[in-house]
């Protein structure tokens, strides 16, 4: 099956999207699914954390999934690997490295945790440590980015 015809492909497409729209205006054009733009959403996100918003719970669960969205798809675009629905953590995962090494990024939480001002959930090196296994995953190694 296609890439671009599978549904989760599609969801954490459309969800990705949405954060570009829903973005700053100053940050719009950085947000190019680059490496660069990952700097971009954790700016974005401290910046959200700081000014203690009153959001509602589901304000919060729409930010977290776009911006979550926005980082896993910009991680595929980077390292490749395939999405899959995660249904104990009830979010979409990108995967990469198999069949040798199997390399797991879960975002949502992440992006919940800095978004709610937690600054040991900093989204850049979270992505970073991430990307470092992601370019050249060990065979055997078993990981899990979350």
């Amino acid at each position: 099956m296609s890439l671009e015809n599978n549904e989760l492909y599609q969801e954490i497409q459309a969800w990705a999207q949405n954060a570009v729209f829903n973005s700053p205006t100053w940050s719009i054009n950085q947000l190019d699914y680059s490496e660069k733009s990952i700097s971009v959403i954790e700016v974005i996100l401290s910046e959200l954390a700081e000014k203690n918003l009153i959001l509602s719970e589901e304000q919060v669960t729409m930010i977290t999934q776009e911006y979550g969205c926005y980082l896993l798809l910009t991680a595929h675009k980077l390292y490749g690997g395939e999405f899959f629905w995660n249904s104990d953590n009830n979010q979409p995962m990108l995967i990469v490295g198999e069949p040798e090494a199997t390399i797991v990024l879960l975002t949502w939480q992440k992006v919940r945790g800095r978004l709610l001002g937690d600054k040991a959930d900093h989204i850049a090196y979270f992505m970073e440590q991430f990307g470092k296994e992601a370019t050249h995953p060990e065979a055997g190694k078993q990981l899990i980015f979350m």
